[in-house]
């Protein structure tokens, strides 16, 4: 098998070549005989050619067109350092190469010309073109092309005539190759070859691959000294600041060296990106700053990094140039993290699974009231797990020996919810007992009453709670005498009461009386870092109760999980889990095991998703795939018939959509 970079490995019979490549082109551009041509011409070029198609490239394009103003093009040179090292090899080379009717043409990593070198009546044919600096030769813009395409495929290429989708570009040939990126491995460029079809060579693609190899080395080289200097730095700063946390980037902002802690709890890479974490973005943008005013250490004294305060910000330089910055950061929550986890090795609290910042906030907060017998207001959306928090709360205190009672005051008839709480003397309802009845109040006397959705409660009677908080004793219904009562007051809501008290439905009297400890929790999609745990921790529950031995999760399943918004919270993933359990007949929990509304939602989503970053047209044509596919049960050569289109197409629509059979 052939090479499959290389168009021409012969220069006999270039005009055949041509004239067939014309014929496949035209084949695929005006009759789309995909599946006829396919075989015929290299894979690498029909999928370039059916990348166009799908982008809207025009094939009739004559031009590309500009990427850079002069002034921006002015501006990038000045500061590139792959123009500084490049410059001097192109134009040595170019004058080896003199007389070969060949461009030697250097872009950036978004195929924008940064610079050319050719004789003159070459260049002003190219010009005819737009092939001249500062002009966009992305796949997007130009078509198919030896510089678009590799930085597409990240491989070099040789495209030759009519192997260009755009009929512009025809009587050219070009060959390719990446430059990558020493330290960070990314393509940041494109070293090209181009001439007139007549010209082709086979060895152009190789003398690109060679002269991009030239280019990486002489980078690797300037690169390996800075990167040096930089950690001899960071390892003189860890010794100097021995109680804090160093962080040290290079001047783009990529991570060179960082504490260990730092490296665990960001996640940071050797060379990764900095700027792509919005917690380092205030971070940068001081450091931008400072580069512009030539600042050192005048930082803001609230700078914060998620938890760490940042101390001090050093530019570092190397030969009169900023080669770097070091950064120290204190952990602020240091003390109150190692608290907080330690709640969690406590009786009342070690059932609650979690270790995110979020939930520790909150956990933290109750931890510290629970000894107190002031009332507590537990914030959160449903199934967030505010009952559970009660109860660890109330074994957490004094009260932990005495009765713990719940009431959810919106699951009781609104008739009903005062003789619940304050129970009723005998003769007092038609059917009720004949000895009266006990309320919430007294069965919960010297323990916690934990009082869920207390939202719900009706107005009338939300005054008798308020006069039981005040005066410490209740009055049954249909009586007139009254009872000392000594409860601790734990309520739960997922409503606004203060917004209630606004609109007259909750009392602001009662409401600030509640109000003495607020703690709120948070929702699981707050909290992202815990559905792992408590994935983990239901599935074991349920395959014990089951008998469903060595169950697993799939990754696909556990991705999902954490990318959906879990408006039932903890309750929701443990129903899910569980119905995932009885009905899975592997030992792996796929999507397909997963509550139908469940795996309905995870393509509503895909496809939410997708909607933000496509045209109008994109979006209609999705719809009528989506709708095809439902109406056919997934027949895709029905589908494909439908929409007048071959397998081959439909299939990258698929994949464009990201839509699968579930």
């Amino acid at each position: 098998m052939g090479n499959p970079y290389i168009s021409i490995f012969s220069t006999h019979n270039l005009p055949d070549k041509k004239r067939d490549l014309e014929t496949l082109w035209e084949m695929f551009v005006e009759r789309s005989w995909e599946d006829k041509i396919s075989g015929k011409i290299r894979k690498n070029v029909l999928d370039s050619w059916s990348r166009c198609q799908e982008t809207g490239v025009d094939p009739m394009q004559l031009q590309t067109k500009a990427a850079l103003t002069e002034y921006e093009l002015n501006h990038l040179l000045k500061g590139s350092e792959l123009y500084q090292i490049a410059k001097p090899i192109i134009d040595n080379l170019f004058y080896k190469l003199k007389g070969t009717r060949y461009l030697i043409t250097l872009t950036d990593e978004n195929g924008c010309i940064i610079y050319l070198k050719g004789e003159p009546y070459v260049l002003r044919e190219a010009e005819k073109m737009n092939f001249t600096v500062g002009m966009d030769w992305s796949e997007n813009a130009a078509g198919t092309n030896a510089i678009g395409t590799c930085i597409v495929t990240q491989n070099p290429i040789q495209i030759f005539s009519a192997e260009h989708f755009c009929q512009g570009c025809h009587p050219w040939t070009c060959s390719s190759a990446p430059i990558i990126h020493p330290f960070t491995k990314e393509v940041i460029g494109v070293i090209d070859f181009t001439g007139f079809w007549e010209d082709a060579q086979p060895h152009t693609l190789g003398l690109a691959v060679s002269t991009a190899q030239v280019i990486e080395k002489q980078l690797a080289y300037v690169y390996m000294k800075v990167n040096n200097y930089l950690i001899d730095y960071f390892f003189q700063c860890a010794n100097k600041w021995k109680n804090d946390h160093i962080l040290v980037l290079n001047h783009a902002f990529y991570v060179v060296k960082s504490s260990e802690k730092l490296k665990e709890l960001f996640n940071l890479k050797h060379a990764g990106d900095l700027a792509v974490n919005p917690d380092f973005h205030p971070l940068i943008n001081e450091m931008k700053r400072m580069s512009k005013f030539s600042a050192k250490n005048d930082i803001s004294s609230d700078l914060m990094v998620r938890d760490f305060k940042v101390l001090a910000i050093e530019p570092i330089h190397f030969k009169g140039e900023v080669a770097g910055y070091m950064v120290v950061l204190k952990d602020n929550k240091k003390v109150f993290r190692t608290t907080a986890r330690y709640i969690l090795k406590d009786e009342p609290w070690n059932d609650i699974i979690g270790t995110s910042d979020a939930l520790l906030t909150a956990l933290n907060k109750c931890y510290k009231a629970a000894p107190s017998n002031v009332p507590i207001l537990l914030l959160g959306e449903s199934g967030t797990g505010k009952e559970k928090i009660a109860k660890s709360i109330h074994q957490s205190s004094q009260r932990r020996d005495k009765p713990f009672l719940a009431i959810n005051c919106g699951a009781i008839p609104k008739e009903l919810i005062g003789s619940e709480l304050f129970g009723y003397e005998s003769g007092t309802f038609t059917g009720g007992s004949k000895e009266g009845k006990k309320g919430k109040f007294e069965e919960a006397n010297e323990g916690t009453l934990f009082l869920d959705e207390i939202g719900e409660m009706p107005l009338d009677l939300q005054v008798h709670l308020l006069r039981v908080l005040q005066e410490k004793e209740i009055m049954r219904l249909g009586s007139s005498q009254t009872i000392p009562i000594n409860v601790r007051i734990i309520a739960a809501t997922n409503k606004n009461l203060y917004a209630l008290c606004k609109q007259g439905l909750f009392r602001e009297d009662l409401f600030f009386r509640l109000n003495v400890v607020t703690v709120n929790i948070p929702p699981l999609r707050e909290r992202r870092e815990d559905i792992p745990l408590i994935a983990d921790y239901f599935l074991k529950k349920f395959a014990k109760k089951y008998a469903r031995e060595s169950l697993s999760i799939a990754q696909e399943t556990l991705n999902y999980f954490l990318e959906y918004s879990w408006p039932g919270n903890i309750r929701e993933m443990q129903n899910v889990i569980e119905y995932a359990v009885i009905f899975s007949d592997s030992p792996v929990i796929r999507i397909e095991d997963l509550p139908a509304y469940f795996i309905e939602n995870r393509m509503s989503l895909s496809i939410n998703n997708q909607l933000k970053d496509l045209s109008l047209i994109e979006i209609e044509e999705q719809k009528v795939l989506v709708r095809l596919l439902e109406e056919t049960g997934w027949n895709l050569s029905a589908v494909a018939k439908k929409m007048n289109i071959a397998r081959s197409t439909l299939y990258r629509k698929l994949k464009k959509y990201q839509l699968k059979q579930t």
